[in-house]
Parts: C-alpha cells; structure tokens; sequence
C-alpha cells in the first residue's frame, strides 16, 4: 500500500469519524466516561425527584365543575374532587365579577371519608354581581 493511498483513507477516515487511535482528533475513553457519567446522574436526579414528590404528601386533584346563575346573594358551584380516602381537605373558592374583581369567597372544609372521588355542591356568598367562580384550590386540611 502506498503513502498516497494511506493519506486518503486516513483523510476519509477522518471526514467520516472513523479517526485511527493516536491520531490528532481521535476520540479517547474520557468522552465515553463523560456520557456514561452524565448519564448516570440524570437517571438518579429523575429518581430523587420521583421520591420527593412520592414523599410529599397525599394526592389531592380538584377541578370546578360546574355553576348555577346568582340568586339571592349566593353563587352555587360544583367541585370535584379525587383525594386518599380518608383524607379532610380544605378548598378555597372565590366569585368574581365582570372586572375579575373578587366579590365572595368561601372557605369550603370536605371532611374526611371513604369517597376518594366526589362531587362537593358549595354556595358562595356574593358581596357585589358576581358572575362565575374560581377554585384556588385544596389542601390537606390541618389536624
């Protein structure tokens, strides 16, 4: 094999990344360590996190479900609820008016029981021309 014809498979070899070992530009084992190390530590952040968030505390999820027109200063809304059974929450719901001004607010307590998914009806006290409502949201209830 001639000169020539070394010089052009090394010159392709290393346009393709198929660069010989020892060769200037030529990968070495400190690259594989770097990716299976980086590697390595994002599989044990995603873990960590996945135990955080498992330890945090119990599962609560609530949406507002539905709402009736205002009459005689109480707006009526629906709230669902997904919860651990046995578990007294706290919700907090708001009514606001045409400007997003908060005109009621109530201060909703779901005792605790063996539903894990209910329907809670809450009426909320109107202190002006509220028009729809918001769930802040629910929180395990302090013992």
């Amino acid at each position: 094999m001639s000169d020539h014809d070394t010089a052009d498979r090394d010159l392709l070899a290393q346009r393709y990344g198929r660069v010989p070992a020892g060769a200037p530009g030529a990968r070495n084992g400190r690259g594989v360590l770097a990716g299976v190390i980086t590697g390595v530590l994002l599989v044990t952040a995603v873990v960590g996190w996945m135990i955080v968030r498992s330890a945090s505390g119990p599962d609560v999820d609530a949406e507002l479900l539905s709402w009736d027109e205002p009459r005689d200063g109480v707006l009526t809304a629906r709230v669902e609820i997904r919860r651990d059974a046995d578990l007294a929450l706290n919700c907090e719901l708001i009514a606001v008016d045409l400007r997003r001004i908060i005109v009621g607010q109530l201060d909703l307590a779901v005792p605790a029981g063996p539903d894990e998914h209910l329907v809670v009806s809450a009426d909320i006290p109107l202190e002006g021309d509220g028009i729809v409502p918001e769930l802040r949201g629910c929180e395990p209830a302090s013992e």
